[in-house]
């Protein structure tokens, strides 16, 4: 109630202050003020702006535990992450590099050793293709009359046959083309039929002559008989 004017307050501010009905009304019933305090119109100091925006709502000390455990299990997984990593790259620095005792593992030279292993892996396979093509050629020159070791001696051959696959399906059908198309276009390629016949008369060894007895029972023998 106020002390001057002996009204009674109509409600309360947020921030506990009363709220005076106005004077000088017309006397009749205000269907605002009818309707209670809950449905006057907030006043600015009642109503929150961009400025002072409302308090949050405070928090539990429960939820401030589950969000601490949240934030600790996010922070391991993240740690156990990072040391898998680094057991995983240990590994590879130890299978590149058995002899390194520090067990340091610099990322560029890391780096810089599977590069080298890479093109050395690249050039084993190379050699091993390479291999096998001149193999299968070896062995199906002789189906196709070239002489293999002269054809495994040509440069344009072996020029021919270097980007064939062995594991294609179509390696075989392409290899023989291509040992068809060196043998047509260098005669020297052609394997030798048949050796050509010598010259002069045969040989089969020394003129027969008179035999000339061995034992004495071959002298008499011959004697009595001649």
């Amino acid at each position: 109630m106020h002390p001057n004017t002996g009204l009674r307050a109509v409600g309360r501010r947020r921030d506990g202050r009363p709220i005076w009905p106005i004077l000088g009304g017309s006397g009749e019933d205000d269907p605002a003020s009818a309707l209670g305090p809950e449905a006057q119109p907030a006043s600015a100091d009642t109503v929150p702006n961009a400025e002072n925006p409302a308090a949050p709502a405070p928090t539990t000390p429960e939820a401030d535990a589950q969000q601490l455990a949240a934030a600790e299990q996010r922070a391991r997984e993240q740690a156990e992450r990072a040391e898998q990593l680094q057991t995983a790259l240990d590994a590879v620095q130890r299978a590149l590099n058995p002899d390194d005792q520090d067990g340091g593992a610099d990322p560029a030279a890391l780096a810089a050793q599977v590069a080298e292993r890479d093109s050395q892996l690249a050039s084993l396979t190379g050699e091993l293709r390479t291999a096998r093509v001149e193999l299968a050629a070896y062995r199906a020159a002789g189906e196709h009359e070239a002489r293999a070791d002269r054809l495994l001696n040509s440069r344009s051959f072996l020029d021919q046959v270097a980007a064939l696959d062995p594991d294609d399906a179509k390696f075989g059908e392409r290899l023989a083309a291509a040992i068809t198309s060196a043998v047509e276009a260098d005669p020297e390629l052609y394997r030798a039929t048949t050796a050509p016949p010598r010259g002069g008369a045969e040989i089969n060894g020394a003129p027969a002559g008179e035999r000339r007895p061995v034992t004495l029972h071959d002298a008499v023998a011959a004697r009595l008989g001649g």
